[in-house]
């Protein structure tokens, strides 16, 4: 089914035989590393599939979804408690774009026992245990409402019902436990009564940094979450923390019980994304998706003054790494590298006045240099050295480049300067228009270049500069795999295999496709992943290492949307009685008889 043709097809979840799908997608933002921003964010619904007939999926009805907002997961179960028995769904609700903001969001829970008809139960209030001011408005878009008792978003669920007949929601909002919130990035809900959903327990405790020192996407945060059957033990994907195994036995208090760590390092990207549980003979088995979208392979060289030279850890701006174009990269250019002399120009914002998180100043930064037929070096935020920038940050990291590139430049570096984060990361933007890469280097990398390139200020221009040349050099990486990760003694997790497909261990793509595992489900001694461009793969999990035995790729497809390029991007999968349905963004929904150890699942679609 192609869902209606719109495109933006989310994850994939079947209860009997019935799929819900998800819709939209949500912002390549601080945590989220995917493509490149902004992703359009139309009006979308869940679709509601009847897959009583495998071969003629149908759309029998339709969720409707706030504007601004991606139903970015779902869950389903069936089940029987005092206050509800059926099929309940489970929607995460997240904001893609600022509309989103003054909607209430959570997780929304509906009846889909009749599956034309579905019924709206109730709502996760997340952080509705936030304290505001008094006065402050209910939720709702100005003047009348305000977004701070709106429930926030939610980027993950998972339905569980426990042998003593209590139904837990585990959902995720990244990033939570380093925040204002009182909850963390884990929240523990039980919806037994699905009208009235209540929070039982969070883990972290607040206060957990979100900061890592791993790859581009140096973020520590809560992703997905799933348990163990029977609901006791639940495994937290970290990103670069990890996978966290927790004792749910008591949800008003969870305990962490395990760890499984990546190797230390910038070379490591880390980025654990999702999980699934597994019981394979007499072990039991975490499947962890690393979901990296940036192999940590760039380098900022630099041939000379001596006193600077050497190579630098770099992070390619993901809207140039990605650019629709298949220009901008770094690795596009001969020889995988751009030389050239680097000049300092200050923070480099164009005129930005407004009240956006982005804002600064109504004028335009002065340039300290004149960048055309060089590569340019601008500021994260305004330093001292350029006392007439205004304050904060200014403009967005791809305005500065479009700026540099429209004055001549042929590259850009970005200094990071934010001291309590002096680690470099693989900016966002909007790659529209541009054709020149962006990297961005360490603090401390940054202040040693600066002031070779800038000693001093002298009527609005840098003086006793050193002539700086170099280069931005990129090789070859890997994209995420799956790792396997035993977790028969809860307190000792152990990796016995890493999985990665023949496209995925080749970063960077020949193509604009996207070759990170997803997501997993796994039963009978399989793994069935949803691999993105690499579609739908199945593994052996009996052997010591994960072994594929069959594969399913859908047709390269145009995105209806119009931004994602015309590739496969299968990014849900579930397990059905006797077939696996997975979903695609651009193209829609396939069943697939998947049988154990077929070499190519035949397609109902």
């Amino acid at each position: 089914s192609d869902l209606g043709g719109a495109g933006l097809n989310g994850n994939v979840a079947v209860v009997g035989t019935t799929a819900i799908v998800g819709a939209g997608i949500t912002p390549a933002a601080g945590v989220h590393a995917h493509l490149y921003n902004p992703y359009p964010c139309p009006s979308v619904s869940v679709k509601v599939v009847d897959l009583s007939v495998p071969s003629r999926p149908e759309v029998v009805a339709t969720i409707p979804v706030p504007a601004g907002v991606a139903a970015i997961d779902v869950a389903a179960l069936r089940v029987r408690t005092p206050s509800f028995s059926g099929d309940l769904a489970a929607i995460a609700l997240a904001q893609c774009n600022q509309t989103g903001s003054f909607v209430e969001r959570g997780i929304a829970y509906y009846d889909v026992s009749a599956p034309s008809h579905p019924r709206f139960l109730g709502r996760y209030q997340a952080d509705a245990d936030s304290v505001h001011p008094p006065g402050v408005p209910p939720c709702g878009p100005p003047p009348a409402g305000s977004s701070a008792r709106c429930a926030s978003s939610q980027h993950s669920v998972f339905l569980v019902q426990r042998p003593d007949g209590r139904v837990l929601s585990l959902s995720t909002e990244p990033g939570a436990s380093a925040s204002r919130f009182p909850s963390g990035d884990l929240r523990i809900v039980d919806v037994t009564n699905p009208g009235k959903p209540v929070q039982m327990g969070s883990f972290p405790d607040r206060g957990r940094p979100i900061s890592s020192r791993h790859g581009c996407r140096p973020f520590s945060a809560g992703h997905a979450a799933e348990t163990s059957p029977d609901g006791r033990t639940a495994l937290l994907a970290y990103y670069d923390e990890g996978l966290l195994v927790l004792d749910i036995s008591e949800p008003a208090a969870p305990a962490e019980r395990g760890q499984f760590r990546y190797p230390a390092g910038r070379s490591t990207e880390g980025n654990a994304a999702y999980t699934t549980w597994a019981r394979v003979g007499d072990r039991t088995l975490a499947i962890v998706s690393d979901e990296d979208w940036i192999a940590p392979t760039t380098t900022l060289r630099i041939d000379a003054p001596a006193s600077v030279a050497g190579t630098r850890f770099a992070c390619e701006a993901m809207f140039t790494l990605f650019d629709p174009e298949n220009t901008a990269q770094i690795y596009r250019k001969p020889g995988g590298q751009l030389r050239g002399d680097i000049v300092y120009l200050g923070r480099g914002c164009p005129a930005n006045p407004g009240t956006g998180p982005h804002a600064g100043s109504s004028s335009t930064d002065p340039y300290l240099a004149d960048p055309a037929g060089k590569i340019a070096l601008v500021d994260r935020t305004r330093q001292p050295i350029q006392p007439a920038a205004g304050a904060g940050a200014g403009c967005t990291v791809a305005e500065r480049v479009k700026r540099a590139q429209a004055a001549g430049a042929i590259g850009v570096i970005v200094a990071q300067t934010i001291a309590a984060t002096p680690e470099a990361f693989s900016p966002d933007g909007d790659p529209s228009g541009l054709t020149i890469p962006a990297v961005q280097i360490d603090k401390g990398d940054a202040d040693a270049l600066r002031s070779v390139l800038c000693p001093s200020v002298d009527g609005g221009k840098c003086v006793g500069s050193q002539r700086v040349s170099g280069a931005l050099v990129d090789r070859p990486g890997e994209w995420g795999g799956l790792r396997v990760i035993d977790i028969s003694d809860p307190a000792a997790p152990r990796q016995v295999g890493v999985y990665r497909t023949p496209r995925s261990r080749r970063f960077p793509p020949r193509d604009l496709g996207v070759y990170s595992a997803h997501r997993a489900v796994a039963g009978e001694g399989l793994a069935y992943v949803a691999w993105n461009s690499d579609g739908l793969r199945i593994l052996d999990l009996t052997g010591d290492a994960p072994r594929e035995v069959g594969f399913f790729v859908p047709p390269d497809h145009p995105d209806p949307a119009g931004a994602l390029p015309a590739k496969a991007f299968v990014v849900g999968v579930a397990r059905a009685a006797g077939y696996v349905v997975i979903t695609d963004i651009n193209s829609g929904l396939y069943v697939l008889d998947a049988p154990g150890g077929a070499r190519a699942p035949r397609r109902r679609r």
